[in-house]
């Protein structure tokens, strides 16, 4: 009984400091003056218990993870993705993030189309655009090594602290099943996901569980370097290496992230005080996304 007791005062305490980080980490991002520190974690879910909620983040020190689900699943997966991206790019300060997706084929995010108008986003969609997308971002990691990192500046992250003279972060999105191709070094892609997390660049690789089975020695090379979420029948797989608190799933169910889209969009238009040039209200979303 004692040892119930116990228990149950730390899973107390423990749901106290998470519900406490995640507030301190949402007010520090919708802090405008703030100094463009890159949020601690990926906000992934909810944890529900009754009329409990607690967010669920998993941490981005790793500089990403990797997003793997069965074609059942894909939906739910895509609107994680769009959600995440969306809440930060709303309330990370403007213009400290931009988003990369390296895809063709069918559009996935709807609602980050738009902010392409403003350089918020970028997408390559052919094997042209991906060699000179990935070459872009491969310059802005080698030359942030080079000459902006050192002994007290490990980090772009600790770099924007102390500088001011903020660097963009890069969320780089990377649909396994387009991209890398037979074309790309090994080495240079190990360079680039080694490298990558100092230089304000974090990556989310995402495909069908069937792209674990690949030959291919490149894609084989990401998934080995960041950790796992997998999702099947829609439901996901949480592990300690994603979730630090494993006690509070004994009791609490998870909920992917699913958040208004639509209207983090709209935020994401207002910090840029589009009202000068464009009207949000007027912006349609492509309706038609069927390749021909």
């Amino acid at each position: 009984m004692i040892e119930y007791e116990i228990t149950q005062k730390s899973l107390t305490n423990l749901n106290s400091d998470i519900m406490q980080k995640n507030k301190s980490e949402h007010n520090s991002m919708a802090d405008r003056d703030e100094n463009y520190a890159f949020p601690w974690g990926f906000h992934l879910g909810d944890l529900r218990k009754g009329n409990e909620t607690i967010p669920l983040y998993t941490g981005s020190s790793d500089g990403g993870f990797c997003l793997l689900y069965d074609k059942t699943s894909e939906p739910k997966a895509d609107n994680l993705l769009e959600s995440l991206c969306l809440e930060l790019l709303s309330t990370m300060p403007h213009e400290s993030l931009k988003v990369d997706l390296f895809d063709f084929g069918k559009k996935k995010f709807y609602n980050l189309s738009p902010l392409q108008y403003m350089h918020l986003y970028n997408v390559a969609f052919n094997p042209e655009m991906m060699s000179e997308l990935f070459e872009e971002i491969e310059e802005t990691i080698v030359s942030r090594h080079q000459d902006l990192l050192c002994c007290n500046r490990p980090t772009i992250n600790e770099h924007n602290q102390k500088s001011r003279l903020k660097q963009t972060y890069h969320l780089v999105l990377i649909n396994l099943e387009n991209f890398p191709t037979a074309e790309y070094e090994l080495r240079r892609i190990k360079n680039f996901v080694e490298s990558a997390y100092h230089a304000g660049v974090y990556v989310i690789a995402f495909g069908n569980k069937e792209i674990e089975e690949s030959d291919s020695e490149t894609t084989q090379a990401i998934l080995k370097h960041f950790k796992k979420v997998r999702v099947t029948e829609n439901k996901f797989e949480i592990t300690k290496e994603i979730f630090e608190f494993m006690e509070l799933l004994k009791d609490h169910s998870f909920e992917s992230l699913n958040l208004n889209k639509s209207y983090l969009m709209q935020q994401t238009l207002t910090n840029a005080d589009l009202e000068k040039y464009m009207d949000p209200e007027s912006i349609t979303l492509e309706e038609n996304t069927k390749v021909k």
